[in-house]
């Protein structure tokens, strides 16, 4: 008995030459602007335009899942945006609230100045009996005036510590210089360093001329 081998049979391209041109007609005619619009105004439009219509019917599922997540997607963006447009709202609220309480102190403490000079300057020389009579009396009041000036300092030197040392040093800039030496030697040397690093230089030599405490 002979077994003779059998050659498998070549796969016929050649049936799939017609089909394949008749596609390729079938979507050039649909592409092609004349021929799309013979065959959309044609005997056959109402067919092309049902099954548009169909097909886009069947597409509309989709088409609105993605129109949704790009809502949702939109959405958490407009809230991310919300919140950190809060934040900085909040914290130039915070700092406009610290510079213009800082301005009404300087505000003040110009204004005592400028009283205290104009009220040395208008007052009569005491004679010596008088200045001799108010000497018991001025060293006790300059003991309280002493201890007030030195708790108003202390709240001062808190405040300036707890604020932005750019902030600070804007406000500083228009105090005298031993006022804020004063207050500088009731402050901590890491809050004053970086104050003293946001002052100008020459403003900055005025203070450690001052306080020479403050060049350690």
């Amino acid at each position: 008995m002979i077994v003779t081998r059998r050659r498998r049979k070549p796969f016929p391209w050649r049936r799939l030459i017609l089909p394949v041109i008749a596609i390729a007609l079938v979507v050039f005619a649909f592409t092609w602007p004349p021929s799309r619009g013979v065959i959309t105004g044609g005997p056959v439009g109402p067919m092309a335009q049902k099954a548009g219509s169909t097909f886009d019917t069947i597409a509309a599922p989709f088409h609105f899942a993605v129109q949704n997540q790009i809502i949702q997607d939109r959405n958490h963006q407009i809230v991310v945006l919300q919140q950190q447009l809060a934040a900085a709202q909040a914290d130039s609220a915070a700092k406009a609230k610290q510079i213009t309480a800082l301005n009404a102190q300087v505000s003040q403490l110009q204004t005592q100045a400028a009283n205290a000079q104009s009220a040395s300057s208008a007052a009569p020389l005491a004679s010596p009996a008088a200045a001799a009579a108010g000497a018991s009396g001025t060293s006790a009041a300059g003991a309280g005036t002493t201890s007030q000036q030195s708790s108003e300092d202390s709240r001062t030197a808190q405040y300036w510590a707890n604020m932005e040392p750019d902030n600070a040093a804007k406000v500083i800039q228009k105090l005298p210089v031993p006022y804020v030496a004063r207050v500088f030697s009731q402050m901590s040397p890491d809050a004053v360093g970086a104050i003293l690093d946001a002052l100008p230089a020459t403003y900055a030599a005025q203070l450690t001329q001052e306080n020479p405490q403050l060049k350690r």
